[in-house]
């Protein structure tokens, strides 16, 4: 089984740790980390805008990768959420195991 990295930003900390929190209960995901402060630059409806977000990134199986997605799209606060997902060709055996052990359902 492939194991995943799912990278998503948030408007903020509370966001993120509550999304990541559900996930990993729900076993959609194994872990998660939060990157608490990054800055980005993009253009909204014509607009340049710079703020102040969260990213996370999200270690799941192949199996669950879409459930994962559905799951932090419907919880987020943003219209047009940045979430995308990574096919993970090496990692280390016993972490990719453990991957799959915790995303069991």
């Amino acid at each position: 089984m492939k194991i995943y990295l799912i990278y998503s930003t948030f408007k903020n900390f509370k966001e993120a740790k509550s999304i990541g929190g559900a996930l990993v209960k729900n076993k959609l995901a194994a872990c998660t980390n939060i990157i608490p402060t990054i800055y980005s630059t993009y253009v909204w409806k014509k607009k340049t805008m710079v703020d102040k977000e969260c990213s996370m990134i999200i270690k799941t199986t192949e199996s669950k990768v879409k459930k994962a997605i559905k799951f932090i799209v419907k919880k987020h606060s943003y219209d047009c959420p940045a979430v995308t997902a990574f096919p993970i060709k090496f990692s280390h055996k016993d972490f990719k195991d453990w991957i799959i052990e915790e995303t069991k359902s």
